[in-house]
């Protein structure tokens, strides 16, 4: 790989630069979604782990013909970034909480008296599906709206100079918000280990709680380290 990144890069270029890289962070537990403006060396210095060593595996362990779902997204347009959150993320979103909901209630009824934590679970999921429901609708409403009214060469009226910046920092505090809960949700659920007295139903579960934490990650770096600053720009 040519112009390899250094520790002292940000962890939001390293996963734009190297897609691949976001699993290898997410098994390390390393924040590159909200604060992907952090330098790798940052990130290491407080989680404990060596940052040349991460960098090495990565180079060493991620394909350099990465597959088309991990391309440099840096580097598209906006058109298709705005596309691209809108079809994949939201659509995977939409998809996976309605038959996560199902899957919870039906543990909850087998397990529930027994492992009264599955109740709580139930009650954070709902508490997340909420939260994301609301900041889709927000953001597409607004942002999204916004954004492609001004690359079509539309002049917004009425528009404060402060408005789209205090918009943009909410958004990234209802980011903040639904890492909050998941992370909550990765902890009640053990990092996502399936006990021993799990059901199939179970196991469906929890295999895909763990999808849709790695895709709101990924949804949030998108945005906070590609398409929102961009969107400033514009």
């Amino acid at each position: 790989m040519e112009n390899k990144l250094n520790s002292n890069d940000t962890i939001g270029v390293l996963v734009n630069k190297i897609p691949g890289s976001a699993k290898v962070l997410e098994e390390l537990g390393v924040d590159y979604y909200c604060h992907g403006n952090k330098s790798l060396a940052e990130a290491c210095t407080e989680t404990g782990y060596d940052p040349d060593g991460i960098l090495e595996g990565i180079y060493n362990t991620v394909p350099e013909n990465t597959p088309r779902s991990e391309r440099d997204l840096s580097k598209a347009g906006m058109y298709r970034l705005l596309d691209h959150i809108t079809e994949e993320h939201y659509g995977f979103v939409l998809g996976a909480t309605p038959q996560l909901t199902r899957l919870i209630k039906q543990v909850v009824t087998r397990h529930g008296k027994s492992h009264p934590d599955l109740i709580e679970l139930d009650n954070l999921f709902a508490l997340l599906c909420e939260e994301l429901g609301r900041h889709m609708l927000k953001e597409e409403n607004f942002l999204y709206k916004l954004t492609r009214q001004f690359e079509s060469g539309n002049e917004i009226e009425n528009l404060g100079d402060e408005l789209p910046v205090k918009q943009m920092r909410f958004l990234e505090q209802e980011h903040l918000n639904a890492t909050n809960l998941i992370s909550k949700i990765r902890r009640l659920t053990n990092g996502y280990v399936v006990p021993g007295y799990a059901c199939s139903i179970y196991r469906s579960m929890i295999y895909k709680m763990k999808r849709l934490e790695f895709d709101l990650h990924r949804h949030i770096h998108e945005e906070n380290n590609i398409i929102y600053p961009r969107a400033l720009q514009i």
